[in-house]
């Protein structure tokens, strides 16, 4: 009879919306780096730069209306209905301003002092993960999830501490490598304008089926930064980022991951809407609107001890179904517009 038998499943979430490497160096000690902080799972990639283009913004309606270019290309068109957004319905001032222009658009607010405050800022890159999530009051972009692809460029973690002390706060070996070396991907383009930085946390999901005569335990030894260390060896050993020098090759096995845990088998995979290319293959994330993270539209890298697989969604197991028994893990007011 089937004795213990100890699964997880991970997912990578965002914690904050994908930024350049010029927004992380502008949020450099600034508030959002709070938010930052809460994450110590980080991906580098890089993407030719997106721009807004043919802004309109209605006075009447409040309604901004805009293309999403990449390079010269047309890639997709949305509109925002300002006075939609969650964060203007939850703003308490009298008045606020709209400010668009190619690389951002903003609601904002002044103070007495005669200082700017953002209510609501969107970029070309952000706003596709906006729309991945289906915030009230944007629209259109229906193809985001062909748009919101990148070249895998390095995967990191913060053995101690969290992300933005590893990555942003601090010097990094690899940003700094990556802006050396990386290629303009679009003509007369800044390259920290196309280096792109995920800041993720994981999210592990851990089930136990016990068989008739089994000793019923409940204890994973969870240890969230063993967590984090696995999954980190796991992405980097399946696709290779170009700049993670060392490539775990010995992987599912280390020292300072989850080969000695008391888990049989465990998965991996990215709960955001995103996919990552890299020169040895590609992964594509997915993410639900009811379960968040949660979902089988997403890759998943597979690892019971001995191996680690990539499936691949649509083509390993169908996307709206679980995976085939094969590879079964069993979870039994006033504005003043300002287009430009």
């Amino acid at each position: 009879m089937p004795g213990t038998n100890r699964v997880k499943i991970t997912f990578l979430e965002l914690v904050f919306p994908p930024i350049s490497n010029q927004e992380a160096y502008w949020l450099k000690d600034q508030p959002a780096a709070e938010f930052m902080r809460a994450s110590d799972f980080y991906m580098i990639g890089g993407k030719a730069r997106s721009k807004f283009t043919n802004l309109s913004v209605c006075e009447e309606t409040m309604v901004i209306s805009f293309d999403l270019c990449i390079g010269d290309d047309v890639k997709g068109s949305g509109k925002i209905e300002v006075l939609c957004l969650n964060a203007v319905e939850n703003y308490e001032g009298e008045k606020f301003c709209v400010g668009a222009g190619k690389d951002e658009i903003e609601i904002f607010y002044y103070e007495g002092d005669g200082n700017k405050y953002l209510i609501e800022r969107f970029t070309p890159e952000n706003i596709l993960w906006h729309r991945s999530r289906d915030i009230a009051g944007l629209s259109g972009l229906d193809n985001y999830k062909d748009l919101f692809c990148y070249d895998l460029l390095y995967v990191g973690i913060a053995k101690k501490g969290d992300t933005y002390d590893r990555l942003i706060k601090n010097g990094h070996h690899a940003r700094l490598d990556i802006l050396a070396n990386e290629p303009q991907r679009y003509p007369g383009a800044r390259v920290t304008d196309e280096i792109f930085l995920f800041l993720f946390r994981i999210e592990p999901l851990f089930v136990s089926t016990f068989g008739p005569d089994s000793e019923i335990d409940l204890d994973f030894g969870y240890d969230h930064k063993k967590i984090v260390a696995d999954a980190e060896k796991a992405f980097v050993s399946l696709l290779q980022p170009h700049y993670n020098t060392v490539k775990f090759s010995q992987y599912p096995k280390g020292n300072d991951g989850l080969y000695d845990s008391k888990l049989d088998r465990y998965a991996y995979h990215i709960g955001e809407a995103i996919t990552f290319n890299t020169a040895h293959g590609k992964i594509k994330g997915g993410r639900n609107r009811i379960f968040g993270g949660i979902t089988n539209e997403a890759d998943f890298i597979f690892v019971d001890k001995e191996t680690s697989r990539l499936f691949i969604a649509g083509k390993d197991f169908d996307e709206d179904q679980k995976p085939n028994k094969s590879v079964e893990i069993n979870c039994p007011k006033t504005a003043l517009p300002d287009a430009g």
